[in-house]
This record gives C-alpha cells, structure tokens and sequence, in this order.
C-alpha cells in the first residue's frame, strides 16, 4: 500500500518549507510521494519549494502563474498521483502529517477504501460567527447529500481507483463535496476516524461572504447534476 499527498500552495512561504518537512519525517518508513502544486504564488513560495525538490526524489512540483483557485490546484495534483491512496493536505498545517499517518495505517488494516477525519477540537479555533456559519454549512451539505458528517470538509484518505472515477468541474471550495458523493455513489462507505487539529501556523482563511454564497448555490447545482458526478455513468 502507498499514498500520494498532494500539497496546495498559495503564498505559504512561512509554513511550506515546515509542511514538507513534517510529510517526509511522518512518512519516512512508507512508500509515499508528495505532489505540490502552486497556485499562482506572489512570494517566495516557488523558490522554498525549489529549493526542497533539488535533494528529494519523492516530491512532485506543479507551479502554474495565475491564479486558478482551490479546486483546480487539487485536481492538478491528483493528474499527477501513482500511488494507491490519496489525500490532500494544506501547508498552514492545521492537520498534522502524523493524524494522516494514524489514517493511513487505519486503512490499511481494515481494507477500508476511503475514510474522513472527525476533528475533537476544531471549534475552539474558530470564533463565534465562523462556529455558527461552519455548523450551518455541515448541517446544508448532510441535508442535501445525505452524508451525516461532522466537517465535509475534513482531511481526508481515498483509493485512487475510485478517485479517479469521479467527473470534477466545480469550482472553489466544491471539491470537498464532489469527492464525498463520488465515494458514496459508488458505494463506498464513509468511513469516519477521530483526529487532532491544531491552529494554522501561518495563513488564514479563505472564507467569505462571496465563497458562502458560492457554495451554497454549487451545493444546489451539484445536487441536481449528481448523476454525471461518476465518470460513463
């Protein structure tokens, strides 16, 4: 069994080199392979992941100039994936390496094809309004897609042979949501395993007003297309 990573870059030049860093240590002992795509950086993003790629066979960079947004950047990460399991981390290291580790090793002893973290203690990093807008928005998707989940939006450990099944052409955030009815509409239980979160060391938030709305229209759009979601469905 192995695993791709892929790693979304956005002007992360004071998390980025600390991400990779962790990655290679939690997964030293596994066969793995780390696929950073920059998203357009404006800082020294570029330069700190050149610099990590020249001794380390085992990282993959993607670096486009433009901005694309979140969504695009993972799906380029996944094009690129050979490994048996993917997953996608962000560089502010909210989830730590070593919680997608005890995933990884979760699934492997029960066969398990997919599987999403529980967060314990997300909530005490948010303030109140993000609490409130982020229970609304778990209780929206579990409302229209039937999936009963605690954060949709939570780190999460898939086969690539039912990844790749999945017909993605939302944007945004949105890919989140299309991987998790992807799964589900091919079967695949959605297997849940409790982890640790731990403040952003550096970043913040993409969140808005406009990305709210964003969603909440997508979610609608997605529900009534879910069955062009799975690829010669």
């Amino acid at each position: 069994m192995s695993i791709s990573i892929v790693v979304p870059v956005y002007d992360e030049e004071k998390s980025i080199f600390e991400c990779l860093n962790q990655i290679n240590e939690a997964f030293k002992n596994i066969d793995y392979e780390i696929i950073v795509v920059n998203d357009g950086s404006t800082d020294n993003s570029h330069q700190i992941i050149l610099c990590l790629t020249k001794n380390n066979p085992r990282i993959k960079y993607i670096s486009y100039s433009d901005n694309k947004g979140y969504s695009h950047t993972i799906r380029e990460g996944f094009k690129k994936a050979t490994k048996d399991y993917v997953s996608f981390i962000d560089a502010d290291l909210q989830y730590h390496p070593s919680e997608l580790l005890k995933m990884y090793n979760y699934v492997k002893k029960n066969n398990f094809q997919f599987i999403i973290g529980t967060p314990k203690t997300k909530s005490k990093y948010y303030n109140q309004i993000r609490k409130i807008l982020s229970f609304l928005y778990n209780i929206y998707v579990s409302f229209l897609f039937n999936t009963k989940l605690k954060d949709a939006n939570s780190l999460k450990l898939m086969s690539r042979q039912y990844l790749e099944n999945i017909n993605f052409r939302f944007e945004h955030a949105m890919i989140e949501i299309e991987i998790l009815l992807g799964f589900k509409m091919q079967g695949i239980p959605l297997n849940t395993y409790p982890i640790n979160i731990q403040k952003r060391t550096a970043g913040k938030s993409m969140w808005s007003l406009k990305m709210i709305y964003r969603t909440f229209i997508d979610c609608i759009k997605l529900r009534f297309l879910k069955n062009t979601l799975i690829k010669n469905n």
